[in-house]
């Protein structure tokens, strides 16, 4: 999301982007994050943010996609930006996972779905599968709050989409009226569409889109 922030900034506004618990140093400290954990970071650079501006646009990708909705339903935000953003697991994975964690604690990363060859996304080596079944967890709570969600949404998805497909988009856009949505499809892109071939675009469009539904630039 480094990119996405810096070309936030660089426009004109103020950005908050937190380290999420669990994220940035081994996946053993992931697999004891919980939801809660998550939920709470969330809240709290929210509540940073909001304390300096006077509109707030919650932005992420993929889980960080599901978490941004669930703070723009929470918080009433002027708007979100969702990029491929997960919102649903396989029926019944949460549930071995948690089960099958007791026996094996992580499995191959799913990292690295990104169509341009240069670029390597940083990440763990091994997925914590005491972690899917808090993703779900967190996919879960999103889901709930999807009908209280009244702002305008930005939807960004990869044309291909090999960690997870086209069904969480499905459910977004069936969840929130058709007029609130504004769907931008990444033809030239995969899962991390902020570090592949269509970053500009998505940084553009973003950009826009923060300046359609923010009161000014400082805000």
């Amino acid at each position: 999301m480094q990119p996405v922030a810096d070309a936030v900034r660089q426009a004109g506004y103020e950005v908050e982007m937190p380290l999420l618990p669990g994220h940035g140093t081994r996946w053993e400290e992931l697999a004891l994050t919980r939801a809660d954990d998550l939920f709470a970071e969330v809240d709290a650079a929210y509540g940073r943010l909001a304390s300096r501006c006077q509109t707030v646009v919650p932005i992420g990708l993929s889980m960080g996609g599901a978490l941004a909705l669930w703070a723009a339903a929470s918080w009433g935000s002027a708007g979100v930006a969702a990029i491929n953003p997960g919102l649903r697991l396989t029926p019944g994975l949460g549930r071995i996972a948690r089960l099958l964690a007791t026996v094996r604690p992580s499995v191959a990363s799913i990292a690295g779905d990104i169509a341009n060859p240069e670029v390597t996304e940083e990440a763990y080596g091994r997925t914590p599968v005491r972690a899917v079944a808090e993703l779900n967890e967190v996919f879960r709570r999103t889901r709930a709050v999807l009908p209280y969600l009244e702002c305008p949404v930005l939807l960004l998805r990869s044309a291909r989409d090999n960690v997870v497909g086209s069904a969480s988009a499905q459910l977004l856009t069936r969840s929130v009226p058709k007029g609130q949505i504004q769907e931008v499809i990444l033809r030239r892109s995969q899962h991390v569409a902020t570090l592949d071939y269509d970053a500009e675009l998505l940084q553009r469009r973003i950009i826009r889109f923060i300046g359609e539904v923010s009161v000014s630039p400082a805000g």
